[in-house]
């Protein structure tokens, strides 16, 4: 594709958990990197702690693969399902150290100690720097982490799980900045039910658009497929039904070279920087 054809698309670059392949994920300090990067949208996932706060966190518990202890020390990975994070209040799960461990699947990710922020605090700290810095308004990409199995033990049932997360999203005014992302319908359903005005992607990591579409009652404004399940002809059926699409997690340049010739409407990246470097 030539350096014209490439400046006629318009594909957002999406930091995935701020930028995880050089800060920790899914902390203040990725999303702060992100933003002066240049992303278009930051994406962050959350969950509940036991006293009803949005926690901004990939997974229900502290993941031994990069979670240290308030203490300092790694966690067993036996022992992970321990520290619930439904089960711990807000100011417990923010001792716990996220980013001094480093990850051994991103090598190049920076050492900091670090912790999971509110998502409050998020919207809060990037406003902020935004107006500090004079940086670009950025949108934000929310995934709902979901599992029916889960339910009630990791995590709310759906309902109550959307309220607490709409919640913050409105007393920030930030309802036209977002958009909720999920692998669970149930999610998207009670969203579409309840919230009808916001923006709805719907995550998948197998099978093909025709035998996913049918697993939701409506249809959402976004189809987010794991990258390696698009091609041109899939592509062509989900613009068909005027969705937009936005693959994850696009992170080695040769992929980054593929998707951006699928002519994608954005692309989620660990690697921002990567992605804005193919665009120019």
């Amino acid at each position: 594709m030539s350096t014209a054809q490439k400046d006629s698309l318009n594909i957002q670059v999406q930091g995935h958990r701020g930028e995880r392949g050089n800060l920790p994920e899914n902390s203040i300090p990725a999303f702060l990197g992100a933003l002066r990067k240049g992303v278009d949208v930051l994406e962050l996932d959350v969950v509940i702690s036991k006293d009803q706060q949005v926690v901004v966190s990939h997974e229900p518990v502290m993941l031994p693969l990069y979670m240290l202890t308030p203490e300092g020390d790694s966690i067993a990975t036996e022992d992970a399902e321990k520290y619930n994070l439904y089960t711990m209040d807000y100011a417990k799960i923010k001792q716990f150290d996220g980013g001094s461990k480093g990850n051994v699947r991103f090598p190049q990710q920076q050492k900091m100690k670090t912790y999971k922020p509110l998502l409050s605090e998020v919207f809060e700290t990037v406003a902020a720097t935004i107006k500090a810095e004079s940086l670009k308004p950025v949108k934000f990409n929310i995934e709902i982490k979901s599992v029916p199995e889960e339910y009630d033990v990791f995590q709310p049932q759906p309902e109550a799980f959307v309220a607490l997360v709409m919640q913050v999203i409105q007393k920030h005014t930030m309802e036209a900045q977002v958009n909720v992302q999920s692998f669970d319908p149930a999610i998207l359903e009670v969203m579409h039910k309840n919230y009808p005005d916001i923006e709805l992607a719907y995550l998948v990591g197998e099978n093909s658009y025709a035998e996913n579409k049918t697993n939701l009652t409506f249809q959402p404004e976004i189809y987010s497929p794991y990258f390696k399940l698009l091609d041109a002809t899939e592509v062509a059926q989900i613009r068909k039904d005027g969705l937009k699409v936005i693959p994850w997690t696009v992170n080695e340049p040769e992929d980054i070279e593929q998707v951006i010739a699928l002519e994608v409407d954005a692309i989620i990246t660990d690697y921002p920087e990567r992605v804005l470097e193919q665009l120019k």
